[in-house]
């Protein structure tokens, strides 16, 4: 079986990681197609934030709990994402409106069934991790900010420390996300980056600016964190290449797609 599948359900179309289907864990990345979104969100937009109608995100997200997940859980629950580096941990308890958690957080973190966790993005890198062996999932939102400030290392760290997780239990995997192919920054940015993680393959310069793989450098971290090589899966989509997806870089105004890790 191919470690990665796309799939299309009623005309709901993701990517997901069957293998994770015998651990009772879903991992996936949802596209644009087929929500009640309009105009320049249309037409699966899963973001409250970005000034579209509630009940039509509200609308797009029981979709994808019906016809993605099939699961018991009411709601799939995300916080206010702001590029920073709080946790949170989401439990029974959390308080909540439709899903939406009214906390910063661009990590989120579970061991309980049934709680689908989800971050968004219209071109930031989106990673979900997946502990099959204490059976714990984590949902990472990591822009250029985010990548900067390595935010994937404490957040794994937090897994390790709060589920008893071991790195060769857990799998990492990297959705869609603006490739180095289409993410030009300024030389000042591509400065702070050589600062930060040294000379490499993940900027590649031009007269006036540079080019910037966010998924490689996170890769990479991934790797010094001790992720195993084969327990890293990367989707290897450009949300800016591609009309299946949302990105800001090529549209400005626009919805958001997730990525939704559970325990079932």
């Amino acid at each position: 079986m191919a470690p990665q599948e796309s799939k299309n359900i009623s005309g709901v179309s993701y990517i997901s990681f069957p293998f994770l289907n015998e651990y009772n864990i879903f991992c996936g990345f949802t596209s644009r197609d087929r929500g009640y979104s309009l105009g320049p969100y249309s037409s699966l937009n899963m973001a409250y934030h970005v000034g579209e109608s509630r009940e039509l995100v509200k609308k797009n997200r029981e979709l994808v709990l019906r016809e993605v997940l099939g699961c018991q859980a009411d709601h799939i629950f995300s916080a206010r994402q702001v590029h920073g580096s709080s946790i949170l941990y989401v439990g029974k308890n959390i308080k909540h409106r439709d899903g939406d958690i009214r906390e910063d957080a661009d990590v989120l973190m579970t061991d309980e069934r049934n709680m689908p966790l989800m971050v968004m993005g219209a071109d930031c890198t989106l990673i979900l991790a997946a502990d099959t062996v204490s059976k714990a999932v984590c949902a990472v939102h990591a822009g250029w900010k985010g990548t900067l400030n390595r935010i994937v290392i404490p957040a794994l760290q937090e897994v390790c420390s709060r589920f008893h997780s071991k790195t060769g239990d857990i799998n990492v995997f990297l959705g869609p996300c603006i490739r180095q192919c289409c993410y030009q920054i300024d030389k000042m940015l591509a400065a702070d980056f050589t600062d930060r993680f040294g000379e490499g393959g993940y900027l590649t310069a031009g007269e006036d600016s540079c080019y910037l793989d966010l998924a490689g450098i996170n890769k990479g971290l991934l790797r010094g964190f001790g992720i195993r090589e084969e327990n890293i899966f990367d989707t290897g989509i450009c949300t800016c290449c591609s009309s299946n997806y949302y990105s800001y870089r090529r549209q400005g105004v626009t919805g958001r797609q997730a990525a939704i890790a559970m325990l079932f």
